[in-house]
């Protein structure tokens, strides 16, 4: 399903990279190492995709949404900088870190430089609008991580979880979805529309991504099993483990918890109370709610590549 969107979209992509390269061409050689260190242990290029299937939806036919596109992959590199260093974690898709590699330091200064450079890239579209949610944005996802160290010491609920979730992962989405739609000048009701698609569909990649860390092999995870559960992450699996569990099995998952945390049992209480069955039924429920944002909007191959994003993030964990 990336692959189709990668192929459909593929000049607009090349013309995303061709942006960001051109912000890594600095005079000072330590951004051009870190920048393509980065660059080569990077992700799919979901968010940059959102933004440009979602301009094309809505017929747009210039050139700014690659700049967009850019501005919004460049922050979500530097937040996850910016959560390498406030998590101390030593690996990120299988390949050391920033700033296990380079020092928190140069983690955090790499962030900032990404910053600036999105927000200075959306200038450029014109609209002011657009520089304005990018920056919204970025503020919902410092609360998001600011909210998670407030309750780091603290059993979360559904509704910690879910508030998390939506500040650091899907209100990005959102964005992207909201910013192509922008672009293409659809009315106020077909963007609320994909702003809505988006938020659904990123928390539905969310559950499903911390889903895996259960439950999906270290090659597809792109991590080592149980990396969540080993750092702390309390996630949708767990917090209904938390909650469901009967008096004995809560008392005794929260003491394994709060002691060395033994993956095994808490696996086990995970599994009696079918925490994975759970998150993936809330997830499956987001993605639909994803895909009923699109029913009123003009058929087109990009609509139907939305609706196909919505089935793959659940297929995801199968």
């Amino acid at each position: 399903m990336i692959e189709a969107i990668a192929q459909y979209i593929a000049k607009d992509l090349d013309q995303v990279d061709a942006h960001i390269d051109s912000i890594l061409e600095s005079d000072t050689a330590l951004v051009r190492e870190v920048g393509q260190y980065v660059r080569t242990n990077g992700g799919k290029r979901l968010r940059p995709m959102l933004a440009i299937l979602s301009s094309r939806a809505f017929g747009y036919t210039g050139n700014d949404h690659t700049k967009v596109a850019a501005s919004l992959e460049l922050v979500h590199t530097a937040t996850l900088l910016h959560d390498d260093v406030i998590d101390k974690a030593p690996l990120r898709r299988g390949k050391p870190t920033v700033n296990a590699k380079w020092g928190d330091d140069v983690a955090i200064l790499i962030a900032d430089y990404l910053y600036s450079n999105a927000f200075n890239l959306a200038m450029q579209s014109l609209s002011p609008q657009v520089l304005a949610i990018i920056c919204q944005v970025t503020a919902k996802m410092c609360e998001g991580e600011l909210f998670q160290i407030e309750k780091r010491n603290d059993l979360l609920t559904r509704e910690d979880y879910l508030r998390i979730v939506r500040k650091k992962t899907a209100y990005l989405f959102s964005a992207c979805t909201a910013l192509g739609s922008v672009l293409g000048k659809a009315n106020e009701i077909e963007t609320a529309q994909m702003s809505n698609y988006g938020l659904n569909f990123g928390i539905a990649f969310q559950i499903t991504d911390d889903t895996l860390d259960l439950v999906g092999s270290d090659s597809v995870v792109g991590k080592e099993h149980w990396t969540d559960i080993r750092n702390g992450k309390q996630t949708l699996p767990l917090i209904h483990a938390f909650t469901s569990a009967e008096p004995a099995d809560r008392e005794d998952l929260i003491n394994c918890w709060n002691n060395g945390r033994d993956t095994e049992r808490i696996m086990g209480h995970i599994k009696k109370y079918r925490g994975i069955e759970y998150a993936l039924g809330e997830a499956r429920s987001f993605a639909t709610t994803a895909k009923e944002q699109l029913a009123s909007l003009k058929p087109s191959r990009a609509v139907e590549m939305f609706h196909q994003l919505s089935d793959y993030v659940i297929q995801r964990s199968s």
